[in-house]
């Protein structure tokens, strides 16, 4: 017998004895107790189950399409050898998969429908075979594609073992999923239930309900199962459905089982800061606590979601060809195709610069027009900006009676409408704006009455409306910093203002946060003769101290005669390249406006060379920093100098403090001193975070640098 056929006969016997093996496992499937050595063999069933889908598929387009093997000497031997060869490995596959069901963690009724299935592609290979083999040539094709779907059905019910129910379909349902704003969103429905759906409900459930526990309906959660209800309200701590995902992965009791698809860290933290804050159902997140960390947690998770709209993001060269030096427009985050747009200088307002956002209307989210004068035909303009989410009007001087032209603003979450001249029976038209979550009436000067009358209505809409003096303390707002530029060549000259007189202003120069009592007390215009990052806050009795005001003024210094990047900016962040980072243009907090360059995926590396050696006292570098757009801290700074006629040498490598929550957008200023070296030639490598940290919503991406100035003094 030649070798080829003496190997084709002892396949087919081994085929034959894997089919009789596999009844036996079949029939004694509950009483077997395997040894150790055969519950390791039992573990490879997910390892080796794709070399025999891919064999048989193969096969299966070779039955269904012989003439794709019209060249080839031995057509159908090739076609029954990896039909064969597929068998073998599936058989293998079947019986690990048998011992594998055997472990613990695993519930029959879960695992019937893939086991069956998986055992029913290796009847239906086998019969194909022998089928192909005798040219039972209608049969073949019937059977052919019977075992493709078979091979898919088996295969979906596997990834859902694994990855949970839907694995399959679930990209495709994803896409018409529609996004829940932070401001609607519930605790439990937008947040919690999603990780049960996802996690949990495939075992507790009407259908099935392991441990007597169902965790679809909030019912069923405070009822609990067999061993008592599943959340302890008096010691959160306690709760059993806490307990058991808190559980080392290996006890038998921890949940999910093991084999299932577990949950994350994030998902459990979640979780715990749910049950701890008295397990909250119908509760808004916007009406949790500002300190709750359970808020915190379901904020980062809703911010990651924002990142995207249904809308396609504006032309990135029409956007810069609306900035202007009054109106600047940006995105909310460097991927994100939602754009916020703020207005500066009231005298050079008109209604012509709204109107010119018209191209970019689907865009806007946010609009900013603080201070500006602005009229009830203006009002008629905004109310085309139809995905607009958050809308600033304070001090603008417009009249209650016009705003209720805003209700067919139906995204509109938040309004402020603080220092305006709205009459009481001007305020009736706010209460047509049922949408909002926000609205502040901050010195509306609006008696208690209508307030209240303002509450009734919007029910679930937070009012705020300032200082009362009711015993509640309410923060004040962040003094203004006015000044005539932020890079200077001798000195500049600061003044600090607030409307609220009572106030008294607080500063550091220093980069460090201001106070009440050990910062410097602002009581006259601040003059500066080097660069500096001013912080000030504003502190009265009876309020709260303020959020921090902060600007970076930068004194010019030398620029060197060669100028290098070694890696150019990111293309959608690279200004003027090299130059801008020389030109004396202080950016702003808008990072596309030109005058800063990001970098992401490579270091800012730039060498900077003079004609004639330099005496260098200090290298200050202006930052932008905004840790919800993805923009942190560098993650290390390094200084290279090469003094007069020397070698290159590390003067300094600095590894800037991280944040460990997003702050506000702000400007920052990094100085080292330099001991007046004498120097040639300098190199700064300022290198981007690798790795966003957990508590961000990010976490895991790459971090963001925007740098606009490089001053040597």
């Amino acid at each position: 017998m030649p070798l080829n056929s003496r190997l084709v006969s002892i396949s087919e016997n081994a085929l034959i004895a894997a089919h009789g093996f596999i009844l036996i496992l079949i029939i004694g499937q509950d009483r077997i107790q395997l040894p150790a050595i055969l519950e390791v063999v039992g573990r490879t069933h997910p390892l080796l189950l794709h070399f025999p889908i891919v064999l048989l598929l193969i096969g299966v387009v070779l039955v269904l399409f012989p003439k794709i093997l019209s060249e080839s000497k031995r057509p159908k031997l090739l076609t029954s050898g990896i039909l064969l060869l597929g068998l073998l490995f599936s058989a293998f596959t079947v019986i690990a998969g048998l011992f594998l069901a055997t472990e613990s963690g695993y519930e029959r009724s879960d695992i019937q429908n893939h086991q069956w299935t998986g055992i029913l592609v290796f009847w239906l290979g086998s019969l194909l075979y022998w089928s192909f083999k005798k040219d039972f040539v209608p049969a073949n094709k019937i059977m052919a594609i019977s075992l493709a779907v078979c091979i898919l059905i088996a295969g979906h019910l596997g990834a859902s073992l694994t990855h949970g129910e839907d694995f399959l379909w679930s990209p495709l349902n994803q896409k018409t999923l529609t996004y829940t704003p932070f401001e609607e969103a519930l605790a439990y429905a937008h947040v919690i239930q999603p990780i049960l759906e996802q996690k949990c409900v495939s075992c507790h459930k009407a259908s099935k309900k392991k441990g007597d526990l169902r965790l679809d309906e909030p019912e069923f959660i405070l009822t609990g199962g067999e061993n008592g209800p599943a959340i302890d309200f008096e010691k959160p701590e306690n709760s059993l459905l806490l307990r058991h995902i808190l559980l080392p992965l290996e006890d038998e009791d921890h949940m999910p089982p093991k084999g299932k698809m577990q949950l994350s860290e994030d998902e459990i933290l979640l979780i715990q800061a749910w049950i701890k804050d008295s397990v909250h159902f119908e509760k808004k997140l916007v009406h949790f606590n500002a300190e709750s960390e359970f808020l915190l947690l379901a904020k980062s998770k809703f911010q990651t979601q924002k990142n995207t709209y249904d809308f396609a993001a504006a032309d990135q060269e029409l956007v810069q060809s609306l900035n202007n030096f009054y109106r600047r427009i940006q995105p909310i985050h460097p991927q994100s195709a939602g754009l916020e747009v703020n207005f500066y200088g009231k005298e050079n307002f008109n209604l012509e610069e709204i109107k010119g956002l018209e191209p970019i209307k689907e865009q806007i989210v946010s609009i900013n027009l603080s201070y500006m004068p602005l009229k009830e035909m203006d009002m008629a303009v905004l109310a085309a900006f139809k995905n607009l989410e958050k809308l600033n009007l304070n001090f603008t001087g417009i009249r209650g009676n016009t705003l209720q032209i805003l209700s067919g603003l139906k995204n509109l979450r938040s309004l402020s409408l603080s220092g305006n001249p709205i009459a009481p029976s001007e305020a009736k038209a706010l209460s047509g704006l049922k949408q909002l979550d926000f609205l502040y009436l901050w010195n509306t000067s609006l008696p208690e009455g209508q307030i209240k009358e303002l509450k009734a209505s919007l029910t679930n809409t937070k009012i705020e409306i300032g200082f009362q003096n009711d015993g509640i303390l309410y923060v004040l707002n962040p003094p203004i910093i006015d000044f005539d530029k932020t890079i200077f060549s001798d000195q500049t000259e600061i003044r600090l203002m607030h409307p609220i007189e009572s106030t008294k202003l607080f500063y550091t120069l220093d980069n460090t946060p201001p106070d009440s009592s050990s910062s410097l007390k602002y009581e006259k215009p601040i003059v500066l003769e080097k660069s500096s990052t001013l912080r000030a806050r504003a502190f009265a009795a009876g309020w709260l101290g303020s959020p921090e005001a902060s600007t970076v003024f930068l004194k010019s210094g030398k620029k060197p005669d060669f100028l290098n990047l070694k890696f150019p900016p990111n293309a959608k962040y690279k200004g003027k390249g090299v130059e801008t980072l020389f030109d004396l243009q202080k950016g702003d907090f808008d990072f596309g406006s030109g005058k800063w360059l990001g970098f992401q995926e490579n270091p800012m590396d730039l060498l900077m060379e003079f004609d004639q050696p330099k005496t260098i006292n200090e290298v200050a570098i202006s930052l932008f920093l905004d840790e919800s757009s993805y923009i942190f801290p560098p993650s290390t700074i390094e200084i290279w100098v090469r003094e007069l006629k020397g070698e290159w040498r590390i003067f300094r490598k600095d590894t800037p403090d991280q944040p460990n929550q997003a702050g506000d957008k702000r400007l920052n200023l990094i100085a080292y001193k330099m001991e007046q070296l004498q120097i040639e030639a300098l190199r700064l490598r300022i290198l981007p975070i690798k790795s966003l940290p957990k508590w961000h919503p990010g976490v895991g991406q790459k971090g963001w640098v925007f740098i606009d100035e490089i001053l040597l003094n």
